[in-house]
């Protein structure tokens, strides 16, 4: 019976490939960006432009053109940014590349985004969105006055921000008590690191030591400077709080 069975599908096999299937596939009608995200810096007082790519997935003997649409999930100011509304991807040719450019005064502090789209003409499939991620970028001394927002005393009290020893290192006077202060370091992309260092003295569990963690920034724009501490004594973590400096 098995040898039956395996005699057939022998016979089925050879019939198939004796046969002489003359089968065209139409090549797929594709459109898409070159990338799919960026993330853009740009400075209150300039402007910023960067150059999108868009690919079709073939060739034709004419002119295609495709609209660039600004998604709704966008919160970039429209007066903020300049894009055309279509792109034409010439004949015998499957790209085209257009320019954005974004004007930082329009950028929100906290920072836009801006989401593009490319639309279903000539019956053509569309690939992913293409998000840019916008960060604006302010002057900011960042020695001087502030208001603390303590998350430990839970209250709030004046601070004084000194420049430190090192470069891009600052100290806070008197954080947590008369005579001793807390040093943090500001990183290139805005973060804030803060070795662990001695903060306070309980009367009950002695010296407390207070370390750095993620969500440690400084935010240029609105003068905010954001210390997440984690409270440790020899006997254990007293848990996280967070300073919220605010320059005056």
């Amino acid at each position: 019976m098995k040898k039956s069975i395996l005699l057939l599908a022998m016979f089925s096999i050879s019939l198939f490939a004796g046969c002489d299937y003359d089968v065209e596939l139409e090549p797929l009608n594709y459109v898409t960006f070159d990338s799919n995200e960026l993330d853009l810096s740009v400075h209150e007082d300039t402007s910023e432009s960067f150059d999108v790519t868009v690919y079709t997935s073939n060739t034709t003997g004419t002119d295609r053109t495709f609209t660039v649409n600004v998604d709704e999930s966008s919160t970039l100011d429209p007066g903020a940014y300049t894009l055309p509304a279509s792109v034409t991807v010439p004949a015998n040719s499957n790209e085209v590349t257009f320019t954005v450019e974004v004007t930082g005064s329009g950028i929100d502090d906290f920072g836009d985004s801006l989401v593009l789209s490319l639309g279903k003409e000539q019956g053509a499939y569309t690939g992913k969105s293409f998000a840019i991620d916008i960060t604006k970028l302010c002057d900011f001394e960042l020695t001087g006055d502030y208001t603390n927002a303590s998350g430990w005393f839970e209250a709030e009290y004046p601070v004084e921000v000194e420049a430190g020893s090192s470069a891009n290192e600052y100290v806070v006077k008197d954080m947590f008590e008369d005579g001793t202060d807390i040093t943090f370091k500001v990183n290139e992309d805005s973060s804030i690191t803060v070795p662990k260092q001695n903060a306070w003295v309980s009367a009950t569990y002695g010296q407390a030591s207070v370390e750095g963690q993620t969500g440690s920034k400084v935010e240029p724009c609105i003068g905010v400077v954001t210390l997440v501490l984690k409270h440790t004594v020899s006997a254990g973590s007293f848990g996280v709080a967070s300073e919220v400096l605010t320059k005056q």
